[in-house]
Formats: structure tokens, C-alpha cells, sequence
């Protein structure tokens, strides 16, 4: 299996680590679900980490993704990243 480097920037800190992952297209979804984590860590301090990012890449050094912070913070009202409300397509009506 391929090995990624994840890339978090919180603070001007950079970590790095390391994980083998089945497809590049397992990236995007495994730095989400980091990012995740890393702002219900930080929720009970009061850190605002939406500034902060995490890039991924491959075993070539080629980005494959990126994912801002800022894009999976939870929206309070919904309680579900704003990242994963449903959308309508445009000119779609709905009949009520």
C-alpha cells in the first residue's frame, strides 16, 4: 500500500505524519476526518483552529489534497460539517 505525508499547519506549527492509505482518493477523506478531530480536541480550550490547514502528499511529493480547516468546521445549528449540507442542483424546482 502507498504511504501518504499529512502535513497539519495550526499556528504556524507544522506536524507531520505518516499513513498508508489503499488510493489517493482515501486523501481527501482521511485529512477531513483528521481535521475533525483536531477541532473537537481543541473545542474545550476555546482555540480557534479554523485558520489551519492539512495538504497531503504522495510517495512522489505530489499534493493530492488539501483540506482548510475552516471548511469542516461544524455548523452549531446543524451539528454536520458545513462541507457535507445537501445541495440542490440549480433550476431544479421542488414540487411542495
Amino acid at each position: 500500500m502507498p504511504k501518504f505525508r499529512f502535513e497539519t499547519t495550526e499556528f504556524d506549527q507544522t506536524t507531520t505524519f505518516e499513513e498508508e492509505l489503499a488510493s489517493p482518493d482515501l486523501a481527501s477523506p482521511r485529512a477531513i476526518e483528521k481535521a475533525h478531530a483536531a477541532l473537537v480536541a481543541g473545542a474545550p480550550t476555546g482555540l480557534d483552529q479554523s485558520g489551519s490547514v492539512t495538504r497531503v502528499y504522495d510517495e512522489a511529493g505530489y499534493l493530492v489534497a488539501t483540506v482548510n480547516f475552516s471548511d469542516v468546521v461544524l455548523d452549531s445549528s446543524q451539528q454536520q460539517p458545513i462541507s457535507d449540507q445537501p445541495t440542490e442542483e440549480p433550476g431544479v424546482m421542488r414540487s411542495g
